[in-house]
């Protein structure tokens, strides 16, 4: 692709700025079932995007494997678009910045035959872990690359790469003629030092909890949401920091800058170039640079996260979190590297503490359970009775009801176990001091 033709025509089309985004993903997938490999997969896609100004408005369009004889089709599509658009919103494109590139550490790729071996300890382990484990369903090993370009006619000109394995199992265990399945995914750095008897456990005692749980009464009390399970909370509720939603009024923190809005055991970062973290973004997916952020301070707003778009919309300047969902997605507001900052007891200190109550550790129903205007959400879960300050007899359905701002203002301690891995939003686990709970 000639960049420079494409940023020539785009002049001549009345377009005042024009950009190329490319993103080539690779990845290698080993799936396996009952002791055999059952299949291997290889892909290779190289997906463009396009971004135009013109008017004062963006217009977007997109191609797997675009080539420059699709230009002229391409630009008359976006002009078409432009011609819709009745917002009044001034559009922009990102003006070359300074960016802080650091050193990654580069995910290793291994061989089949080594790749095949591990699948089959895995699933040996798995099925030696307790008799009542009687089938390892999905289990899966991926290799995942990816490289982003993007160039503007701005003089925008940035490329970064990234890469992680995966593992992902699930179990099934019987008892009596009750069946339950669980599954775990991990990022895997190595398969030869990857702590696969950690992963296997915590799969395994993941099933066997769900094994004979009982569902408890009804009422208001003192929570631990594990680390797992409250990511998935928060991650479900993190386009209320954006500015999107808070310009829209649509988020549950409009108008609440500078004030507080969660407990003060409560700190929150954005840092999508974080070097702790598994991944690390030096730039969006607009150019930006990216930054730590102080989110919420002591339970203080202190930051809501920007785009160009929404930045400008509200005057004051990008955050440097303007991401795409795909290479075909548009530039939308995400959180990058976000976390709750961990305190200093463990959970099975928080638990002695608490004496008894509920550790919910999962949470199901994200996708419909959530108001995101309100903040208000009620959940499935799953999880285990504390008793004597000690992790009891599992749960199982049961809900809890709340709402997000509420839930995070009541805490009574928040946990050391934060660990970073797959996804970009991670939580300790935290101790609340009441959520209603509906059982039986």
């Amino acid at each position: 692709m000639d960049k420079n033709r494409w940023f020539e025509a785009a002049a001549k089309e009345g377009f005042e700025s024009f950009e190329i985004y490319r993103l080539l993903s690779e990845e290698r997938k080993f799936t396996w079932f009952e002791g055999t490999l059952d299949s291997y997969v290889t892909s290779h896609v190289l997906g463009t995007s396009f971004r135009g100004v013109i008017d004062e408005k963006l217009v977007n369009a997109s191609s797997e494997d675009t080539g420059d004889e699709q230009m002229d089709d391409i630009l008359s599509s976006m002009k078409a678009q432009a011609a819709m658009i009745t917002s009044d919103v001034r559009a922009s494109l990102a003006k070359p910045q300074e960016i802080t590139f650091a050193e990654k550490k580069k995910p290793a790729s291994f061989h089949p035959d080594e790749i095949r071996a591990f699948l089959k300890k895995t699933e040996e382990k798995i099925l030696a872990y307790d008799e009542r484990i009687f089938q390892v369903g999905d289990l899966e090993y991926e290799e995942g690359r990816e490289r982003r370009t993007i160039v503007n006619s701005l003089g925008l000109d940035v490329c970064d790469t990234s890469g992680v394995n995966v593992i992902v199992a699930s179990a099934a265990a019987k008892q009596g003629e009750e069946i339950r399945t669980h599954y775990e995914f991990e990022a895997v750095e190595d398969i030869h030092t990857f702590d696969l008897d950690e992963f296997v456990r915590t799969l395994c005692e993941g099933v066997l909890s769900r094994l004979g749980a009982d569902t408890p009464a009804s009422g208001n009390v003192p929570v631990i949401i594990d680390r797992k399970a409250l990511t998935s909370l928060v991650r479900a509720f993190s386009p209320m920091f954006c500015g999107e939603s808070v310009r829209k009024g649509i988020s549950p923190l409009c108008g609440k800058m500078d004030t507080k809005v969660f407990s003060e055991l409560i700190t929150v970062i954005d840092d999508p170039s974080c070097l702790e973290a598994l991944q690390q973004w030096p730039f969006d997916d607009e150019g930006c640079p990216t930054k730590r952020k102080l989110v919420v301070d002591h339970g203080v707003l202190k930051t809501i996260l920007h785009n160009t778009a929404s930045a400008r919309a509200m005057n004051t300047e990008s955050t440097g979190n303007g991401f795409r969902g795909s290479y075909s997605s548009p530039v939308d507001v995400s959180p990058r590297n976000f976390w709750i900052e961990p305190g200093e007891k463990t959970q099975e200190e928080l638990m002695a503490e608490m004496g008894s109550g509920i550790l919910i550790t999962e949470f199901a129903g994200l996708h419909a359970g959530l108001d995101h205007v309100s903040g208000d959400f009620s959940l499935q879960c799953s999880g285990f009775a504390v008793k004597d300050g000690k992790k009891a007899e599992g749960l199982t359905l049961f809900t809890a009801a709340g709402n997000i701002l509420t839930l995070l203002s009541g805490v009574k301690a928040v946990g050391s176990d934060l660990k970073r891995g797959l996804s970009s939003t991670v939580t300790p686990s935290v101790w609340f001091e009441s959520l209603a709970i509906s059982g039986k």
